[in-house]
């Protein structure tokens, strides 16, 4: 979707802000297991809730802060955003399911994301089997070993890793022969 050049410097000028300020929210889409009907995970999802330019649908902000390669603090922020509800969630004694965090392919070029999110996971003392990794096929790009490599390290540590909207147009079938997902999750299309 095109974004003019104004819109793109207002996301980029205050990404900052609108995380220190919240304007970011999370919500959190249940998946259900068809075999059980129970909720088996949770993703978390972002919007952006801007005072001056209303809602910022996820098709606007994101793919700006990924191509400025910010999306990291985004990410980062909807970690921090998922361990404070599993901490809540679990000192109020409620049962908890694994909470789904999408991951951009600029959070692996600036920075060692897998050892940021275990710094995360590790100091909130929550169990790395409570953070599903979610990948998308886009995310692999034109260096599937780089991006194997680093599905491998999390499922190590003991972060299931899912692939999201495959079938969406960017790899094959040959690419679940040479990356092991935890699970995959169909792009609609693709059905």
């Amino acid at each position: 979707m095109f974004i003019s050049a104004e819109k793109q410097h207002y996301i980029i000028s205050h990404l900052d802000q609108a995380i220190s300020e919240q304007w970011i929210e999370v919500y959190y889409q249940p998946i259900i297991r068809s075999s059980s009907g129970r909720v088996c995970d949770e993703e978390a999802l972002a919007r952006w809730i801007d005072p001056e330019k209303g809602f910022l649908s996820p098709g606007e902000f994101i793919p700006v802060l990924e191509n400025a390669k910010l999306a990291y603090k985004l990410d980062f922020y909807v970690l921090d955003r998922i361990l404070e509800k599993l901490d809540y969630l679990e000192k109020e004694g409620f049962d908890l399911v694994p909470q789904s965090l999408n991951i951009s392919r600029s959070d692996f070029e600036v920075c060692d994301v897998v050892e940021e999110i275990w710094k995360r996971v590790d100091a909130a003392g929550i169990n790395p089997e409570m953070i599903t990794i979610e990948i998308t096929e886009r995310v692999i790009g034109n260096d599937p070993d780089m991006i194997n490599k680093q599905i491998e390290r999390f499922q190590e540590l003991g972060f299931p890793v899912w692939m999201d909207d495959f079938g969406s147009g960017y790899s094959s079938l040959n690419v679940l022969q040479s990356i092991k997902f935890n699970l995959i999750k169909f792009d609609m299309i693709f059905m």
